[in-house]
């Protein structure tokens, strides 16, 4: 417990370059995996004297020690709030590795094994565990309710857009069929006015009338 104290106050205090400056011998892994698999994360054991290695964890937040170990044939110390029900350590003197299983996406992160010896840790390797979220069941977030939101407002504008087209058609439909109602109407009084026959006129110059009034009047005298 003393040396994990020993590094999480060093890892807190120091920059990450310059830790890994004085390690002894760094190497760098990646290693992405599912939800719910299992990865063993392995890194060779460059010490060359017997001394305790750790597995520490970097993420968002302070280092966290994970398990340290002896020699192999010790039981692995476990640090909170890491169990061993998730985690499994094993050393010889050629290997370290860490087992971790069922993995979830809280255990993405950079992971370094090594060991602390003369005020200097000693980083063998550092390995970034990405555990890639599964889009069936990622969970509910910001960027999920945003989605919802801009899905209900395209599904509300298509509807008003489809509402105010069928108002339209309806608005025209009823104009034209207005138009041509009144269209018929007056082109029956205009045809009834062409085709009415024509009154004959009794109606003879005045002239006339009063020649034949005087031709009776001549008559009877």
């Amino acid at each position: 417990m003393f040396l994990a104290d020993k590094w999480n106050v060093l890892w807190s205090s120091a920059p990450l370059a310059d830790l890994l400056q004085v390690s002894k011998c760094f190497q760098f892994h990646v290693s992405v995996a599912q939800p719910g698999a299992e990865v063993t994360l392995r890194c060779s054991n460059m010490s060359t004297y017997r001394s305790q290695v750790f597995w520490f964890k970097l993420d968002d937040g302070p280092l966290g020690c994970i398990s340290s170990m002896l020699n192999a044939e010790s039981a692995p110390s476990w640090y909170d709030p890491f169990q061993p029900e998730k985690f499994t350590m094993r050393s010889d003197s050629a290997n370290v590795s860490l087992c971790i299983k069922p993995l979830d996406v809280n255990d993405s992160g950079l992971y370094f094994c090594g060991h602390y010896f003369d005020a200097f840790p000693a980083v063998f390797t550092a390995t970034y565990l990405k555990v890639e979220v599964d889009s069936s069941e990622e969970p509910d977030g910001p960027d999920s309710l945003l989605n919802w939101i801009l899905g209900g407002i395209i599904i509300f504008l298509v509807i008003v857009i489809f509402g105010l087209n069928v108002k339209i058609r309806i608005l025209y439909s009823g104009t034209h069929s207005f138009y041509l109602q009144n269209l018929d109407s007056h082109t029956m009084n205009y045809a009834a006015l062409s085709f009415a026959p024509k009154a004959k006129s009794n109606r003879r110059p005045e002239a006339e009338r009063d020649s034949e009034t005087n031709v009776l009047y001549a008559a009877t005298r």
